[in-house]
């Protein structure tokens, strides 16, 4: 067992591989801890919370998902492995990052864990020799390689924007190969690079309960594509909680509860996760309990083969981190952008009790420790 004798509060003046090593065992234990105790959740295209009732039909929500559906157009993509993980950098110093070379940092954007502070830091706070190029009033920047005006060393929303889909999950970047290919077709031009992705993770209920209270205020995701094998579920796999023609703005706690198809459900270890390991959102292939495990521990693979991740609740650890991890440096405080809109949200005893055993793991699913 490695022994971490210095103290945060030191480590933060005297930064070491040793030092780093140590913090990212912690980062990992909590990190596996948050999304593994999400894990166990009732598969949310199988139950819902039996207390609560959705707002519409079965037959209703597979018509909303196939008329979301005929709008969006979809092309497969292909696997590609060249990511480093954060054991191959600290064995080996030649596989650190290198932005002046042909490195990446891709970011896994999970809704409602800070991934937004997070983005919008890295794209206007890094003190680089060629910063980002930002506009007033815009969203994106360009965040270009010293010395080029067509790489990106920059995979992210405010970088090259929603590539891959809105809020890509770990299957639509890494195993379908798309951050390979819509590279190529932003910068013109076909090479071979190195992936360090990256992510952020959250508390489930607080996680959970921040996103509902995004969905409250009318937020939707529609344009989300969740393809796998090539191809999105049908309406039969993942029919739509709302009628996008509506929306779902307003939606009581009850109502959000209520959907058995709910994608806030599991949502950490499903963006995580392998889904072709699980055939994509096909329920009916196999046993929950066996569909739970196999994504619970692609889920924990997957995130030890990354290169950086971060917690919200640790947003001073996570910035050291990443300025250590990849040798670049803030211009501000990370936890300055921590604060959170959910915060005294009205829950009665017998949804919080919902909601957590909606997060709690089943006796099954072990946590086992990268």
């Amino acid at each position: 067992m490695i022994r971490c004798s210095i103290g945060m509060k030191d480590s933060l003046f005297l930064p070491s591989w040793r030092q780093m090593g140590c913090f990212c065992a912690l980062l990992s234990l909590l990190g596996c801890s948050f999304f593994a105790y999400y894990a166990g959740s009732n598969d949310s295209s199988l139950t819902a919370p039996a207390a609560f009732t959705s707002r519409y039909s079965l037959e209703q929500m597979k018509d909303f998902a196939f008329k979301n559906s005929i709008h969006t157009d979809y092309k497969p993509n292909y696997y590609n492995k060249r990511n480093l993980s954060f054991n191959r950098i600290i064995e080996d110093a030649n596989n650190r990052f290198n932005i002046a070379d042909n490195d990446v940092i891709v970011f896994l954007h999970i809704q409602k864990t800070a991934g937004t502070s997070f983005e919008k830091f890295l794209v206007r706070n890094l003190d680089l020799v060629q910063p980002c190029t930002c506009q007033t009033n815009r969203k994106r920047c360009k965040c270009h390689r010293p010395g080029s005006r067509s790489e990106y060393w920059l995979f992210s929303r405010y970088s090259t924007g929603w590539m891959c889909g809105l809020h890509a999950d770990y299957t639509e970047l890494a195993v379908s190969g798309c951050v390979d290919n819509a590279l190529d077709k932003k910068e013109d031009s076909h090479r071979k690079r190195r992936y360090f992705y990256t992510t952020f993770l959250r508390e489930p209920v607080a996680r959970f309960i921040s996103e509902y209270r995004h969905v409250e205020r009318g937020a939707t995701w529609l344009a989300s594509r969740h393809m796998c094998n090539g191809r999105p579920p049908g309406p039969d796999q993942l029919p739509l909680c709302f009628d996008p023609e509506a929306g779902w703005g307003g939606a009581s706690l009850d109502e959000f509860l209520g959907c058995p198809f709910n994608l806030a459900f599991n949502r950490q270890t499903r963006m995580l996760a392998d889904l072709t390991l699980v055939n994509c959102y096909d329920t009916k292939s196999m046993d929950r309990e066996t569909r739970e495990r196999i994504m619970l521990e692609s889920a924990k693979r997957n995130l030890k083969g990354m290169a950086y991740f971060g917690l919200k609740e640790r947003m001073v650890e996570s910035q050291w981190m990443f300025e250590q991890m990849f040798n670049l440096k803030f211009t501000k405080r990370l936890a300055d952008w921590s604060k959170s809109k959910s915060n005294g949200t009205e829950i009665s005893e017998e949804q919080m009790t919902m909601i957590r055993e909606e997060v709690i793991p089943s006796p099954t699913a072990t946590l086992v420790p990268p």
